[in-house]
């Protein structure tokens, strides 16, 4: 296994953990490999004298086969009882860590800054490289915000995204993730939603830290088409005869550059950037979305 360059430390060609057990009823594969959990000479986990590492057998795929995970903090280790001792005692078990900034009927988001609670974050990262391959970032975390997920009456993280709070091109949003077990319930639309909200709040259109990589990218230009279509068709641009960039990005708070790689994707913007309305609605077939924040629920001012 090898490194791929200086930019992306850390990120393996193969998987080099085999699964995670996530708390002590979850249990899931990695997607992508990670030598940063690992002491660089032997391959054990970076604070853990292994027993038994000098015998095994070099052509073995997995440096480790299950790593246990602290479903609160985050916090790891390669011993089953080791996590079964913790998590009861988890300081993060009663209480999250962070400030609430919104809170709807279903789920809470928690503001976490990286100064303040660094080995919180420091670990966060740890356990998303395991499931993003274009994020280096995962020990200075001074610089970030991290907005955590929780579903209300729980406090067990369900998804983040980090917000880099000295981004010269001001991007709301830095990386994101839903942890495996809570896919599919539109948690990525909600954490990209409250990016945008956040984005609002101080006056800004923004949008992600570029360049996006292909799985994110997907991502993107699917929340971007439900937005635009649903204010083409339901929202305040729904009667204009005529649309332009600027309308679109008025109302949604997207960068133009986001809005044409959109357009161009859905086939619909013309060499001198008209937007093909008809095609467009059409194509779109009123399936848009409406925001699932609720400005009533925000807790943005500090």
């Amino acid at each position: 296994m090898t490194e791929e360059g200086d930019g992306l430390y850390g990120i393996l060609n193969e998987r080099n953990i085999k699964e995670v057990q996530f708390g002590i009823d979850k249990r899931f594969p990695t997607w992508y490999g990670s030598n940063v959990y690992f002491d660089s000479e032997n391959k054990t986990l970076g604070y853990i004298e292994h027993e038994g590492t000098k015998n095994r057998d070099k052509t073995f795929q997995y440096w480790l086969n299950t790593l246990y995970v602290c479903e609160y903090c985050f916090k790891y280790t390669n011993k089953e009882e080791s996590l079964a001792g913790h998590a009861p005692h988890c300081e993060f078990k009663k209480r999250p860590p962070g400030r609430i900034k919104y809170k709807s009927p279903d789920f809470t988001i928690r503001r976490v800054k990286g100064t303040k609670h660094r080995l919180f974050c420091q670990c966060l990262c740890l356990f998303t490289k395991l499931f993003l391959d274009n994020k280096s970032m995962y020990f200075k975390v001074d610089h970030y915000d991290f907005y955590i997920v929780y579903e209300n009456n729980s406090t067990k993280p369900m998804g983040f995204f980090s917000k880099d709070l000295v981004s010269y091109f001001r991007n709301n949003l830095a990386c994101v993730l839903v942890f495996p077990p809570y896919q599919r319930r539109q948690l990525g639309t909600l954490l990209l939603d409250f990016s945008y909200a956040i984005s609002k709040f101080e006056g800004l259109i923004s949008g992600p830290e570029t360049p996006l990589s292909p799985f994110g990218l997907i991502g993107y230009l699917k929340y971007w088409s439900m937005k635009i279509c649903w204010h083409l068709t339901e929202g305040e641009l729904a009667k204009l005869e005529r649309v332009t960039l600027e309308n679109i990005s008025a109302v949604t708070g997207f960068r133009i550059g986001d809005i044409i790689t959109t357009l161009k994707y859905l086939g619909c913007l013309g060499g001198t950037n008209e937007i093909y309305l008809s095609v467009l609605k059409k194509k779109l077939n009123r399936n848009g979305l409406k925001s699932l924040i609720n400005d009533e629920y925000l807790l943005l001012d500090d």
